[in-house]
């Protein structure tokens, strides 16, 4: 078995106010998966789409991650998280149509594969991933959000966003509608390389300044920059739920190294 490539921790908190946790998140190093879920809805239906849409990922990436392990080249890590995410965009709108009391339920996503040094990543709605590189922090996706449009068109200052009433509308999100296309990059995976995926609980109360001030300080001890990063924001209010998920590339890893990476994911979904 190759050596461990990636180490991953992750928070899910219901914050310092809300009863419930809409929040869900699942992160395996071995694999090099990490998914992270903000859910809408009332009814507590908020946390079953997005419980629903991390399960159909996690569940579904196996076939995929087989064919890329094969170096099939019908399948690309680029398809495979194409495909997770329209198999869990249809799940979640078929539930949100089948039952009464989740109708209108749906969920952000952001969701990242590591593979043959490189990172590829799927992203609906306003949840986040930023990468530290080189004490430099990077957001790597964009809001899909009506104060984003707002700032993008001009109408807003980038500097007042933070205090707009717009910040928390999203104007996508996993089973809105039955057809979805998700933003989709891939970009290098460099040794050293912290990589956040998080909900707007967390970047919405702390500032992105803070955020590269407490990840340069402790990148060496990611179980206690999670936590440092959900308690930062909860001790800004924790108005909305927080959940952050943190990945450190610790050495280069060509898919030639990777050979029993099916193994180990099969393994971790058993």
């Amino acid at each position: 078995m190759a050596r461990t490539f990636l180490e991953a921790v992750g928070i899910t908190d219901a914050g310092s106010v809300r009863q419930y946790n809409e929040d869900s998140i699942a992160f395996d190093a071995d694999a090099g998966i990490l998914v992270l879920a903000d859910g809408m809805g009332g009814h507590r239906a908020g946390e079953v789409a997005s419980r629903l849409a991390v399960q159909v990922i996690r569940d579904g990436l196996a076939a995929d991650v087989a064919a890329i392990r094969d170096e099939d080249i019908e399948h690309t890590p680029l398809q495979a998280i194409d495909h997770a995410i329209k198999r869990a965009n249809t799940a979640v709108f078929d539930a949100a149509h089948a039952e009464a009391n989740y109708q209108g339920m749906g969920t952000t996503l952001v969701l990242a594969m590591l593979h043959d040094n490189r990172v590829t990543f799927g992203h609906v709605g306003d949840s986040r991933l930023y990468r530290l590189r080189g004490e430099h922090l990077q957001l790597l996706t964009r809001d899909d959000s009506m104060l984003r449009d707002q700032v993008d068109l001009g109408l807003i200052a980038a500097a007042d966003a933070s205090g707009s009433h717009n910040r928390n509308l999203v104007t996508r999100a996993l089973g809105s509608e039955r057809e979805l296309s998700a933003h989709l990059r891939e970009d290098t995976a460099l040794p050293g390389d912290v990589l956040l995926l998080c909900s707007d609980g967390l970047n919405d109360l702390v500032e992105d300044t803070d955020i590269e001030l407490i990840l340069n300080a402790l990148w060496v001890n990611l179980p206690l920059a999670a936590h440092t990063l959900v308690q930062a924001a909860k001790d800004n209010g924790g108005h909305d739920n927080v959940s952050v998920v943190l990945a450190k590339v610790l050495r280069r890893f060509p898919a030639s190294s990777q050979q029993s990476w099916f193994r180990r994911w099969f393994g971790w979904l058993r």
